[in-house]
């Protein structure tokens, strides 16, 4: 295991031990997260992540002689790295300005290579109508205030956005329950796809952050509101045709939109979200982008991107027992425009998917105990790079995955 999350851990362990020492200097030291533990049954191989703690979806179908799927293999295991420890740091103040911190860990670097793994890191200037966060979090794309309650730790994925990158991010109180969001973001571990992987040099090399810009209300019972967002990204850097090899400074805007709300009174919460999204696979969606023209002579190349569209609702019922319900679908309409070249991306060759999942959890204090099923079904198919890289000769396959689950909260 690396020295520097080791010496993280021991500075939090010492944090939590000198708590009175911290707040006689007038900072205030939090300290929190949850053990957990889940038992989790596959009928089938997925893709996914983190020792397959975080599902996307089932793998396209590998057919053996007899017409047997090679992947339709059922799986159980016991995992425990979803356990989280974060930390607070508050109390400075500098004229009207309240400076904070967060920073949280988590345990999913894999069972071959053990590692803490950097969730949170950021710093966070707030004033009486707006604040300024600089650092990792959460992407905007994500809304933290309306995301789904699910068991499973993707969230909903493959329907929900998934990312946590470094950004700058304004917030402004335009009035008592109305705020203006503005960031920009650059990518790091959730990154695009392109010639040379998965990578986040693609971003780096077209300079420009991610833009983001998200109006949001809220009151006792609602929570609404609608974002845009864009980025643009260089796939290469230099291209190689019949006369050489030449520069390369062609790039790919690509834009999202999307709406979404909440509705929340007594025991009762319902959420919802739509998204339509070009090449966002960098947040664990099927997405990408693809060659739409190729310069044989130079090997310039031009793009274009995968519209897809993402939409999901969940519902919950309940406080010390607590009964949930989540379905998401998505839609991929291939590219905006006719594809000679290569094709790059997540999953661009599912048509369609769909999730339906409840759950039933009991919380006792800070003690959790859950169950959630999941039956995830998708349409992988061919890209016709002739009619916009739609999928055709689609072939349905389906994972349902049973996941127990039970948590110390702290």
């Amino acid at each position: 295991m690396k020295k520097l999350p080791i010496l993280f851990l021991i500075l939090l362990a010492m944090g939590a031990t000198s708590q009175n020492m911290l707040t006689k200097k007038g900072l205030n030291f939090e300290l929190s997260g949850f053990v957990r533990n889940d038992f989790i049954y596959d009928t089938h191989r997925n893709v996914d992540a983190c020792d397959h703690l975080l599902d996307f979806f089932p793998t396209k179908p590998v057919y053996d002689a007899n017409g047997e799927d090679l992947n339709a293999i059922g799986t159980a295991q016991i995992l425990n790295t979803f356990s989280r420890i974060g930390s607070r740091f508050s109390g400075l103040e500098m004229g009207n300005t309240k400076i904070s911190a967060y920073v949280e860990v988590d345990f999913t670097g894999g069972a071959y290579t053990p590692t803490v793994r950097l969730r949170h890191a950021y710093t966070q200037l707030e004033w009486a109508q707006s604040k300024l966060l600089f650092g990792r979090v959460w992407h905007p794309l994500f809304i933290e205030k309306v995301y789904p309650s699910t068991l499973n730790e993707n969230t909903g994925l493959p329907f929900q956005v998934f990312n946590r990158s470094p950004q700058l991010r304004y917030t402004r109180g335009l009035s008592d329950n109305l705020d203006l969001i503005l960031a920009a973001i650059y990518q790091f571990d959730y990154a695009n796809n392109g010639p040379d992987g998965k990578n986040y040099h693609y971003q780096r090399d077209a300079l420009w952050p991610n833009l983001h810009a998200q109006i949001q209300y809220y009151d006792e019972h609602w929570t609404a509101g609608f974002a845009a967002d864009w980025k643009t990204i260089l796939p290469r850097t230099s291209v190689t045709g019949t006369n050489g090899t030449f520069k390369a400074d062609e790039k790919l805007s690509t834009i999202a939109l999307l709406a979404y709300m909440k509705y929340s009174k007594g025991k009762f919460e319902l959420k919802a979200k739509s998204m339509f999204g070009q090449n966002v696979c960098e947040n664990l969606m099927p997405s990408g982008y693809a060659v739409a023209t190729i310069d044989e002579e130079t090997g310039k190349e031009t793009y274009t991107p995968f519209n897809h569209l993402y939409n999901w609702i969940n519902f919950t019922y309940g406080k010390e027992w607590k009964f949930g319900f989540y379905a998401g679908m998505l839609t991929n309409f291939g590219t905006s425009e006719n594809v000679e070249g290569d094709i790059y991306g997540f999953a661009t060759d599912a048509k369609n998917m769909y999730k339906l999942s409840p759950q039933l959890i009991y919380n006792y204090k800070n003690f959790m105990f859950g169950v959630e099923i999941s039956l995830t079904t998708v349409a992988y198919g061919e890209n016709n790079k002739a009619d916009k890289a739609k999928v055709i000769n689609t072939d349905n396959v389906s994972n349902f995955r049973s996941m127990l689950s039970v948590a110390y909260n702290f």
